[in-house]
Order: structure tokens, then C-alpha cells, then sequence
């Protein structure tokens, strides 16, 4: 039997950083889905299935010139609509507030409703801080308002981001529904034995994630602990400062690795003692809206140290799978560092009780079961208005 299908739209296809989005679209049972949107992703990005997506901006001044009209003017190219329409899509889902003013044209001449998901700082950021940013963002904030009348219904993967949505974006607050994202718990579990001392941080490296906080945290009590190690994965604008500063403070017990593959990412969790990400608020709003990496360490049954910002109290159980500082306290992070490394049986218990957390609350099958109810919720709804 033929599934309904699904048109996803993400302006651009895909970041390697946006594995939620691959998860959801891929993962679905019950509907299939095809992508579309502007143009590829910077890579590295992620393999997607080429029959199953098609790109408005290919390249070349031809595809900057669709692109143009399309995101201005809401001209859709013709071959682009002919293989829109051919699929019969019973609803048009975009990911992210921005795209989700770009997919208004395409949900509307195709008759389906729209789902729009906002993920993180596409709703926490400030106006004034949204306006000299790039052009999407310029135009949804000149569409908002239309978005927020002709959404069906809107997707925050957290109560944080629920809450933004509502107080800066102007979202309805009866449209929106909280579906937290899902991971795959048999690929991200327990394997490797866990070095004692190795403390792990993934991330980008920019000052959002707080990384500053965690070298400073980690000097203070290595003194006590020589043992401790801090490896960091990933990479950004600011790995030179970080870098400096932690051969400052840390010398050679702290390692760069950059950017990983993900079967490198789940390696290194498997062998953490402690996972330690202490994201910080921004002065433009933008914070942690929720914390993929906080799942993925949990379910490799790998204890967290972290500040309780923005969504991350949602996703780690404060005393239970890991412990939240309040923003900016490195002592307290520290202190809690040094709990893990004092009692191993509290580190064990944790780490057994993050494995437990993610799989009951947070296993991508049932987020993507929630996901798919939501979908015929609306179809259903749309039939009978």
C-alpha cells in the first residue's frame, strides 16, 4: 500500500549539523517524505537520497536567478512544481521560522495544509538583533505575522523553544505542539570501558557553547585529579582562542580532535567518564534549545555536567542522569566535575540512569510516531473544514 507522502522544505539541504532533520524525514513510518529546497548545504553535509529531493538553485547564474524569484516573489520554477505536484503531497512541513515564510507559496498553490518547526534560535533571537542578518531572516521577519495565520500548526522540539515562539515570533500559542527530537538509542549505547578522568566536550567551537567555562572549570581541579583529561570535538570560529587558552590552563591534557563523522562521536562518548557541554546564554537571545549531544552521551550511558539554560533541563534530569549548575557558576561546575571523579558509583548510577531516561523519553521511533499523529491530526483536520 502506497504511504502518503510528505514534502519536507529546508532552504538548505543539509548541514551535517542538522541530523534532527534527517532523522525525522527518513525515520517516518508511516508517510514518506521528499525534500526540496534552495540549494546544497556547506558542507560537510548529509548524503540524502537524490531521487527523493530536488534543489531550486542547482548552481549557476540560471539557479540564482530561480532562487531569487522564488524566495522574493514566490515564483516556483516549473520544473520544481511539476515534480511537487506529481508526488501529491497531503502537506508541506518546512523546518525552521524562516522557512517556513519561503514554503507559504509552495503549501498554498499545492492546497495542503503547512507544519512549520522551529528549532532553536530562529525563535529566541531578539528583532533587534535579526535585522542585519542574512536576507532570509530579513524577509520572515517582514512575513511573520502571515506565517502565523497560515501555519496549520507549529513543531518546537521543547518547552523553551514553545515558549520563545509565543513571546518574540508572535506564534500562536494553540498551534504549537511540543515534540521533542529522538535519537537512535540502538546506535548511540553503552560499548566501550570509560577512561576515568576523560572528560568530553562536543561541540562548535563558538562562545555560545561555553567552552571557556569548561577548560576554566576542569584547571581548577586538575591540581586534585591529574588524571583528568579534557578531549573536545568539533570545530569553528574560535578554535584558535580556545586552543590558547587551554594550553594555557591545561597544557597537554587537553586535545583537539576538530570535526568528527558521527561513528567517531559515539567512539568518543562511549569512552567518556563525564560528558560537559556548559552552553550559555547570548546577548541577542540565543541559547540551547535543546541539546542533541546531551541525548546521544546519556544514552551511551555517560553522566552530564552542564548549566540549566534554555532546554537543556529537559533533557538531562538534574541529580538524576547528570548535574545543572546555574549559568556562568564554574565553581559549581567544577564541584560537580569533581563529585563524578570522587564517587564512581554515583558517575555508574547516573550513567545507567541517562541510558534508562533516553530510551523511555527520547528513542526516535516513538518522537517520530508523535510526529506522524500530528501529521494526520492535520490532514484530518483539513478535510473536515
Amino acid at each position: 500500500m502506497t504511504r502518503p507522502r510528505v514534502l519536507v522544505y529546508r532552504d538548505h539541504l543539509l548541514p551535517l549539523s542538522e541530523t534532527f532533520v534527517v532523522n525525522q524525514t527518513l525515520g517516518l513510518e508511516s508517510f514518506e517524505a521528499f525534500l526540496v529546497g534552495s540549494k546544497p548545504g556547506p558542507p560537510p553535509r548529509i548524503a540524502l537520497p537524490k531521487d527523493r529531493l530536488r534543489l531550486i538553485n542547482p548552481g549557476g547564474r540560471r539557479g540564482l536567478l530561480r532562487e531569487v524569484l522564488f524566495k522574493f516573489f514566490g515564483v516556483i520554477p516549473k520544473d520544481i512544481w511539476e515534480w511537487c505536484r506529481s508526488l501529491k503531497p497531503v502537506l508541506v512541513h518546512a523546518h525552521f521560522g524562516p522557512d517556513g515564510t519561503l514554503a507559504m507559496p509552495l503549501a498554498q498553490r499545492l492546497g495542503v495544509p503547512l507544519i512549520v518547526s522551529y528549532h532553536g534560535s530562529d525563535a529566541t533571537v531578539k528583532d533587534e538583533y535579526a535585522w542585519g542578518s542574512y536576507v532570509g531572516h530579513r524577509l520572515y521577519r517582514l512575513r511573520r505575522k502571515k506565517l502565523g495565520r497560515a501555519a496549520r500548526a507549529f513543531v518546537a522540539p521543547s518547552r523553551f523553544v514553545k515558549d520563545m515562539a509565543v513571546a518574540r515570533q508572535g506564534i500562536p500559542e494553540r498551534k504549537i505542539v511540543v515534540i521533542p527530537h529522538g535519537i537512535d538509542v540502538e546506535h548511540f549505547r553503552p560499548g566501550l570501558e570509560p577512561e576515568y578522568g576523560r572528560i568530553l566536550f562536543v561541540g562548535r567551537l563558538v562562545e555560545l557553547k561555553g567552552l571557556h567555562h569548561l577548560i576554566e572549570a576542569v584547571s581548577r581541579i586538575r591540581p586534585s585529579f591529574p588524571q583528568t583529561r579534557l578531549v573536545v570535538v568539533g570545530d569553528g570560529p574560535e578554535r584558535a582562542f580556545y586552543q590558547s587558552l587551554a594550553q594555557r590552563k591545561l597544557g597537554r591534557s587537553c586535545t583537539f580532535l576538530g570535526a568528527q563523522p558521527h561513528a567517531v562521536v559515539r567512539e568518543e562518548m562511549q569512552k567518556a567518564y563525564v560528558f560537559a557541554m556548559p552552553s550559555i546564554s547570548m546577548p541577542n537571545g540565543e541559547a540551547e534549545s535543546f541539546g542533541m549531544v546531551f541525548l546521544e552521551a546519556q544514552a551511551c550511558g555517560v553522566p552530564v555536567t552542564a548549566y540549566a539554560v534554555g532546554g537543556i533541563p529537559e533533557v538531562v534530569a538534574h541529580g538524576q542522569t547528570g548535574f545543572l549548575a546555574d549559568e556562568g557558576d564554574v565553581a559549581a561546575l567544577s564541584r560537580y566535575l569533581k563529585t563524578f571523579l570522587e564517587n564512581p558509583d554515583i558517575r555508574n548510577a547516573m550513567g545507567r540512569a541517562g541510558r534508562a531516561w533516553v530510551e523511555t523519553r527520547f528513542d526516535r521511533r516513538r518522537q517520530n510516531h508523535a510526529l506522524e499523529n500530528l501529521y494526520r491530526r492535520v490532514c484530518e483536520e483539513g478535510k473536515s473544514a
